[in-house]
């Protein structure tokens, strides 16, 4: 309760402590983000993080921070963000979005100039099952459109920031116990978020506005059965390009630390998105006559277009038979000069193939002639190794025979002072049995001292026991003398 009534506090830093519980409300709100800095991160060494409701930084066990304001912040960016996909919503009906939705959409060149709203929703996606009328078809892109919007769910729900919780929003922020500033470790730069546009723009913006441009059209069928599918189709379209574009902002925002995970994460989100394409590719493999049925249902009721292609065709059928039969007489024209031509043809091949053999002869004896020299300078190689090695050797035996002369001088050295050295042994020997002579008579002169030297102490001891009697008699005598006086 004591930091509450610190009012002058500005500087709090009690991250790294291993503290449990609730920090009470600090009544200054500090002036940096990392003012107030505490162990209210996840994951944290307890099983519930430190509670800090005035804290401007939390820490987690891994030593990683972030501001809590951003918590906040992304709140409300989603909140804008979600707001700015409404207010398109509500501009589908204008004639200002069909004429974007054209021009941009016209650089596709996967998609045809043309209004037909099987186009425009996409002829390889599963999403133009909408414009279908069977349940199977509508059960197929329903079931994917929720597939894909509960990919995108966890993505969003993961992204979210919540110090209480192990979700998986990266912490951008190192705060080192002996430094009052924390340092932003994040290398996003904005090239980062230029990429994440553009790849956006690329692949999310011209399904948003043929979305809306399916919205828009559906005015012109009424309360009917093709303006209901123009329309649930168009909302299904721009619905989840929306949020795919939501989700892969947020989650940048979340884990994004770095311009190339910035990349990688995008790329992987836009993936999720290609799932109706991808399942409608699947789709040629696993029910072809399926799906070709319910191609020519949807073409049947929104394929305007194609109606008239298929009119154009069996139109020009008699014509181009026609001109197969000219054809047919022109062959047989050609048959007679063709099979002279196979003639000449035929002895050609002939002469090419001897000419072919006879080049594989010439590379052949090439290739041999090759291998020769090849083997020659490999030999030669050798002899030269050969001849390197001999000298070698011949150096060393010269070396071993100067060696062995050097050692037999050294042993006749040797040999030369060998007798003087027992010389010197025998003299050696000699006076050491002198000395060893010596030494007997040396102990013999000790034991006769050690006799000599016991006699006298027994005569001290004798003199020593005369001097006792002596003194005691004296002082037997001066007592007398006293005694006397």
């Amino acid at each position: 309760d004591g930091f509450g009534d610190l009012s002058n506090l500005q500087l709090l830093h009690i991250h790294g402590n291993s503290l449990r519980g609730t920090v009470p409300l600090l009544a200054s709100k500090g002036q940096h983000y990392s003012s107030f800095i505490s162990d209210c991160g996840s994951p944290s060494v307890f099983d519930s993080p430190l509670d800090c409701p005035s804290c401007t930084m939390c820490c987690n066990s891994q030593s990683e921070c972030d501001m809590a304001e951003k918590k906040t912040d992304f709140g409300m960016w989603s909140s804008v963000l979600t707001g700015s996909a409404v207010a398109t919503l509500l501009l589908a009906s204008t004639t200002l979005t069909k004429a974007i939705c054209s021009f941009i959409c016209s650089f596709n060149k996967s998609t045809p100039s043309t209004d037909n709203e099987h186009y425009t929703i996409g002829k390889e996606s599963v999403y133009s099952f909408f414009l279908s009328t069977s349940v199977s078809a509508w059960a197929l892109a329903t079931t994917v459109l929720a597939v894909q919007a509960l990919c995108f769910g966890f993505f969003i729900d993961e992204a979210s920031l919540e110090f209480g919780s192990d979700k998986l929003w990266r912490y951008s922020f190192l705060c080192p116990r002996n430094n009052p500033d924390c340092r932003n470790t994040s290398e996003v730069t904005p090239s980062g978020w230029i990429f994440f546009v553009l790849f956006a723009f690329v692949y999310l913006l011209c399904d948003m506005l043929n979305g809306l441009k399916l919205i828009w059209s559906a005015s012109k069928y009424g309360l009917s059965q093709r303006g209901f599918q123009s329309f649930i189709g168009g909302c299904a379209l721009f619905t989840i390009t929306a949020l795919a574009l939501y989700a892969t902002a947020v989650y940048n925002v979340a884990t994004s630390r770095s311009n190339l995970d910035m990349i990688f994460n995008t790329v992987i989100l836009l993936f999720v998105n290609d799932l109706d394409e991808k399942l409608f590719t699947s789709l040629h493999v696993i029910s072809p006559e399926w799906l070709e049925v319910t191609t020519r249902d949807i073409a049947a009721n929104f394929g305007g277009g194609v109606r008239m292609n298929v009119q154009y065709a069996a139109a020009n059928h008699q014509l181009r038979d026609q001109q197969s039969n000219k054809i047919k007489n022109i062959d047989k024209s050609l048959g007679r000069k063709n099979n002279a031509i196979k003639t000449v043809e035929a002895r050609h091949t002939k002469l090419k193939k001897r000419v072919l053999w006879l080049e594989a002869k010439q590379d052949t004896e090439n290739e041999n002639i090759k291998k020769l020299e090849v083997r020659n300078q490999e030999l030669s190689q050798k002899v030269e190794e050969l001849v390197s090695f001999i000298e070698k050797q011949n150096r060393r035996f010269e070396e071993l025979v100067s060696f062995r002369e050097e050692q037999n001088r050294r042993f006749e050295y040797i040999e030369m002072n060998l007798v003087e050295v027992e010389a010197n042994n025998k003299r050696l020997k000699e006076k050491v049995a002198g000395f060893e002579a010596d030494q007997e008579v040396k102990k013999r002169e000790m034991g006769r001292v050690d006799i000599i030297k016991k006699g006298l102490e027994k005569k001290v001891e004798g003199l020593e026991s005369e001097l006792k009697n002596f003194r005691s008699d004296f002082q037997k005598f001066v007592g007398k003398v006293e005694n006397s006086t």
